[in-house]
C-alpha cells in the first residue's frame, strides 16, 4: 500500500470525529441533503475516503469477491430481501451471476445487467446490491414476474485489468443473452457502470456486422469524462462549487497519472473511453447508435443537483441525447417545483425516449449509496406476506429507487 493510500485511511477516524464533533456543536454539516443525518455524513466522509486511495490500493478497500457479497453477506444481513428471488447467486457465466431468474423465461422478458460503479478499481459495496434488489421488490407484479437481473462481475483496474477489459467481458455476457434468443436487455449502470454502459453502445456500432441493442439504458450518476481539466473547475462550475459537497472531489479525479492505470497508453479523449471528454463533441457522435435516437428505446438519466460530475453528465446528454441545458443549479428549492429537476421526452422522431432528474441537494450515485435504508423497510412488509408498494414509500428520502422503479413499471 502506497505512503498516500495510509495515510488517508490513517486520517479517516479523525475526519469521522471531526465530522461528529461539528454536526454536534454548528447543529449540520454542508453536505446539504444530508446536513442534519449524521449518519450519512459519515457515510459520505468514508467514500470519500475509499476514493482518494491510489488506484492500485483499490482493491484493498474492499477485498472481498463479488461472489462471497453476493452469496454470503447479502443473504445473512438482508435473508428476507432475496428469499423469493429466484436463482439468486447462481452464475450465468465466467463473470455474472444471477440476482433473480425468472423461471420459464421468454426470449422477449426483460433482463437487466447492472454494472457495479466504484471507479473500475474499487469492489462492490452491500448497499449497491440492496438498492438495486429492492426495485426488483417494488415492481408490479406484473412487471416482477418477467424480470430477470444480471450482476456484471468485471475485473477491477486495481488488479491489473485497464479498461476496455470491463468492455469485453460486459460483451461476452451480452452476447450469451443474445445467443440464447434474448432480445429485450437493459444496460444499468451507477457511475463507472454507466460508462461501461455508454461505452458499449459505442462499441456495438463499431462493429461489422447486424447487432442488437439494449432496448433501455438506465444511467446513475455515469461518469462520462474520465478526468476534468483546469478549467471544468472553475468558480461556478460543478467541480468547483461541489468540492467540499459530494463523495467525488475534482483533486482525486484530475490526477493525470491515474490514466495509465486506468486505460494505458490510450487516448483519455477518445468518444469510447471517455464519452463526454472528446472533442469537438457533436450529435453526430451519437446520431447513429439507436439508443439516443431511436423512439423505441428508452433511457433513463439520473444525476445530483450537489455532485461534482454534474455538469459533465449535463454536458454530455445535450449531444447524446438532446437533453435541454440551461438549468441554474445549487439554488433549487428542495422539492417544491419537479419541473425545475424532471425532464422527458417521448415519440420524438431522431430521439430516444428520455426520462431525466436532476435531484435537488443530491450526491453522487446516492440511489445506491444512500437509499439503500429502503431494503430494511421492504424487509418488513415481506415478513407480513405482503407486496411492497413503491406508492408506499417517500419520495424525497427515496428520491431514486421510487422514480427508476416507477420507470421500469412504465417501460418494461
Amino acid at each position: 500500500m502506497s505512503l498516500r493510500s495510509i495515510c488517508v485511511l490513517l486520517k479517516l477516524p479523525l475526519d469521522l470525529l471531526i465530522v461528529v464533533l461539528r454536526f454536534y456543536i454548528f447543529g449540520g454539516l454542508r453536505f446539504r441533503k444530508y446536513s442534519r443525518q449524521l449518519i450519512n455524513c459519515l457515510r459520505l466522509r468514508v467514500y470519500r475516503a475509499a476514493l482518494t486511495v491510489d488506484i492500485p490500493d483499490g482493491k484493498l478497500i474492499g477485498p472481498h469477491t463479488n461472489s462471497f457479497l453476493i452469496r454470503k453477506v447479502i443473504p445473512f444481513i438482508l435473508s428476507t430481501l432475496v428469499k423469493n428471488c429466484s436463482a439468486y447467486g447462481e452464475r450465468f457465466d465466467a463473470q455474472s451471476f444471477w440476482l433473480v431468474k425468472q423461471k420459464n423465461r421468454k426470449p422477449s422478458d426483460p433482463v437487466i445487467i447492472f454494472c457495479h460503479g466504484g471507479g473500475y478499481y474499487i469492489q462492490t459495496v452491500p448497499s449497491q446490491i440492496q438498492s438495486v434488489i429492492s426495485v426488483y421488490q417494488l415492481l408490479d407484479p406484473e412487471v416482477q414476474r418477467r424480470t430477470s437481473i444480471l450482476f456484471l462481475d468485471y475485473k477491477l483496474v486495481s488488479d491489473g485489468y485497464p479498461f476496455p477489459t470491463q468492455l469485453h467481458q460486459l460483451d461476452d455476457t451480452y452476447n450469451k443473452l443474445i445467443q440464447e434468443g434474448n432480445h429485450n436487455i437493459t444496460l444499468m449502470g451507477d457511475s463507472a457502470g454507466g460508462h461501461l454502459a455508454i461505452a458499449y453502445t459505442i462499441f456495438l456500432r463499431s462493429l461489422e456486422k447486424l447487432v442488437v441493442y439494449p432496448s433501455k439504458l438506465v444511467l446513475i450518476s455515469p461518469w462520462v469524462k474520465l478526468s476534468p481539466l483546469p478549467s471544468d473547475a472553475q468558480e461556478g462550475t460543478s467541480w468547483h462549487d461541489n468540492e467540499d459537497r459530494d463523495l467525488i472531489t475534482y483533486h482525486r479525479f484530475s490526477t493525470v497519472s491515474d490514466l495509465k492505470h486506468m486505460i494505458g497508453f490510450e487516448d483519455p479523449f477518445s468518444l469510447l473511453y471517455s464519452p463526454g471528454g472528446k472533442t469537438p463533441r457533436t450529435r453526430d457522435d451519437w446520431s447513429s447508435i439507436p439508443n439516443y435516437s431511436d423512439p423505441n428505446h428508452d433511457v433513463f438519466l439520473i444525476l445530483g443537483e450537489d455532485e461534482s460530475f454534474r455538469d459533465d453528465i449535463v454536458q454530455w446528454a445535450s449531444y447524446a441525447l438532446n437533453y435541454p441545458q440551461g438549468e441554474e443549479y445549487g439554488a433549487f428549492s428542495r422539492y417544491k417545483d419537479e419541473a425545475k429537476f424532471t425532464f422527458t421526452r417521448h415519440g420524438q422522431p431522431g430521439n430516444a425516449n428520455l426520462t431525466a432528474y436532476v435531484e435537488p441537494m443530491g450526491v453522487h450515485d446516492a440511489m445506491l449509496y444512500f437509499e439503500h435504508d429502503i431494503a430494511k423497510k421492504i424487509e418488513k412488509v415481506l415478513r407480513m406476506k405482503k407486496k411492497p408498494n413503491v406508492k408506499d414509500f417517500d419520495l424525497n428520502q427515496f428520491f431514486g429507487v421510487t422514480r427508476l422503479t416507477k420507470f421500469l413499471n412504465e417501460t418494461l
